[in-house]
């Protein structure tokens, strides 16, 4: 009996040779085999401080980890912190860390840690986006400004080693969701004065204190991996030992490898959306941004809200999700997105909430207010052009967008300029252009994080939007208003109304990225405000019909028979 069993043993590994060899054809894998990801951008840092672009906070994300992580139902949980304690004012916040807490060079990880990382988000040097959300941290809003170079003054005090202190100047509701964000995540000041000027710029220059470990990436190449980070004090939920990344820049080529069996997750263009939408692995994926055209009031024709208004009504953005991204773009008004926030009050959705019908598509509207613009600008040529990035995606968007605008308003004349994302990037955060195809993401799940974009003294303000009225709103949220959900809401309600009357921006939809992603992955958790989370993320055995049949036919005709206790031994060793 041993021989036999020892037999079958070898016998099975014929078919199991056989199912590796035709993966593609029938996606079987076990759980805890490599998982192969794709993202859509190149890695730029691991500077949890630095991690400004989507790819960049995805992949810290993945490396990283704060007091706080958002679990599978998009709620901030405790993760660094086994507790926190607020007090009766809601402006002393005090958190327990949890016992155990490593680096993965197997450093003790303790609140000292937690204090440099917060330093260094509010560090001008690091050009965080997330700093302008850290300003309620006394002290904080003086060492971003420089006005203040004492670092030791900001609110973030580590009492012993495993207990962290935050002095608020005032209540933060948003809080737990704000401290998910890898701009407070906690960093190492031995590491990062050893590598110098190299932090985050490779694999070998970061460290981790998340569920993975960077691994293969040089500081350019397009294909790395993450690894399980054996000193995670959260180990026994990362059931996954290797993911490789490859970067795709052009969703046909990812819809290619996809089809090919190469990647098991990819985001996808609209023309593959047709072929694809009834298919068991299909899925559209919702963000917490907003894709909007940005309008630069520093151009003088800009600066009359009845131009910008006439061109906000000129687009059809129902017919610009159906026919040119497909139906992946959800609808709305408003600048914040929805699922971000609802009403305290009757539990609705922010974006229906706080939404302006008179900003639909209307073409009759669209003239009134472009003949009004025409007398306030006479004599200037009505001459603007549109910047984009380079993807076909994109390009396509752009030629929509000139084509509304220009059929609307015939007086109007539009160029598209298009470059590199990069590029792009660099000229919105200038001011260099007229009309931008850009998005946003907030950084936390509140209103706040979409709406603080456009205050007077935000350094992410591209379009230069000046206006005391929406000024005051946001900071009476954030002061007064702070620890009152109600009061709260309604004046972020009628901060983001000005938004859609004054239209400093044009929101053409919430972004929602259509996805292949293979039905024996699992434990993917995309959070509320759009950073991809994979610390769960498996692949589980799938064995069709037609496989254990010719597992059985091949093992009857090598030992002629199969008793059915062995049959179930080797459904159970398949199965693993």
């Amino acid at each position: 009996m041993m021989k036999l069993r020892h037999n079958v043993g070898l016998l099975v590994l014929t078919p199991v040779l056989l199912i590796g060899a035709t993966a593609r054809e029938a996606m079987a894998t076990k759980v805890g085999q490599p998982v192969n990801w794709t993202v859509s951008a190149p890695l730029t840092t691991t500077n949890p401080s630095a991690a400004n672009d989507a790819t960049a906070a995805d992949i810290v994300t993945q490396i990283g980890q704060g007091l706080y992580r958002y679990d599978k139902a998009g709620k901030p949980v405790l993760a660094d912190a086994k507790s926190v304690v607020t007090s009766a004012d809601g402006r002393t916040v005090t958190f327990k860390l949890k016992a155990g807490l490593r680096w993965s060079n197997g450093a003790k990880l303790t609140a000292a840690d937690y204090v440099y990382g917060f330093q260094q988000t509010v560090n001008p040097r690091n050009a965080s986006n997330s700093a302008a959300i850290a300003k309620n941290i006394h002290g904080a809003n003086a060492l971003v400004t420089g006005a203040s170079q004492d670092f030791a003054s900001l609110g973030v005090k580590a009492l012993n080693e495993d207990t962290l202190q935050l002095q608020l100047d005032h209540p933060m509701p948003a809080l737990p969701s704000i401290l998910t964000s890898t701009a407070f995540f906690p960093q190492n000041k031995a590491f990062e004065d050893k590598v110098g000027a190299k932090y985050g710029t490779s694999a070998v220059n970061s460290i981790s204190n998340g569920p993975f470990v960077l691994q293969q990436w040089n500081g350019s190449n397009t294909t790395y991996a993450l690894t399980k980070n054996d000193h995670y004090v959260d180990q026994k939920q990362v059931r996954t030992q290797k993911i490789t990344i490859r970067t795709i820049t052009d969703t046909t080529t990812g819809y290619n490898l996809y089809q090919a069996g190469d990647v098991d997750y990819t985001v996808f263009g609209a023309d593959q959306v047709r072929a694809s939408q009834h298919k068991a692995d299909f899925q559209v994926i919702k963000t917490g941004r907003t894709d909007f055209i940005g309008l630069n009031q520093q151009n003088k024709l800009l600066q009359n809200r009845a131009l910008r208004k006439a061109l906000q009504l000129s687009i059809n953005r129902t017919e610009l999700s159906k026919r040119v991204l497909t139906g992946s773009e959800r609808q709305g008004q408003t600048f914040t997105p929805d699922g971000v926030a609802r009403n305290p009050k009757t539990a609705r959705d922010f974006a229906k909430d706080a939404s302006l019908s008179q900003n639909t598509f209307s073409t009759k509207q669209a003239q009134k207010f472009f003949r009004t613009a025409q007398k306030e600008l006479a004599g200037q040529q009505l001459k603007l052009t549109l910047l984009s990035d380079d993807d076909d995606q994109s390009k396509k968007e752009a030629q929509y967008i000139q084509s509304q605008l220009t059929t609307q308003l015939p007086a109007l004349k539009v160029t598209i300029k298009s470059e590199p994302k990069a590029a792009r990037v660099k000229a919105q955060l200038s001011q260099n252009y007229d009309m931008v195809l850009t998005s946003w993401g907030g950084d936390y799940g509140d209103p706040m994080s979409f709406l603080n974009l456009f205050t007077t003294t935000s350094g992410l303000n591209i379009v230069k939007y000046q206006n005391a009225a929406y000024d005051k709103l946001l900071a009476t949220a954030d002061n007064q208003h702070a620890d009152q959900p109600e009061q709260r809401y309604t004046d972020l309600k009628k901060a983001d109304g000005y938004l859609q009357r004054d239209a400093p921006v044009i929101v053409l939809g919430y972004k929602s990225l259509p996805t292949l992603q293979r039905t024996t992955v699992s434990g993917v958790i995309q959070n509320p405000v759009g950073t991809l989370d994979l610390k769960s993320v498996y692949k589980k055995y799938e064995i069709r019909k037609w496989q254990l049949s010719h597992i059985q036919t091949v093992l009857f005709f090598k030992r002629g028979s199969l008793l059915p206790n062995h049959l179930r031994w080797i459904r159970h060793r398949v199965c693993l």
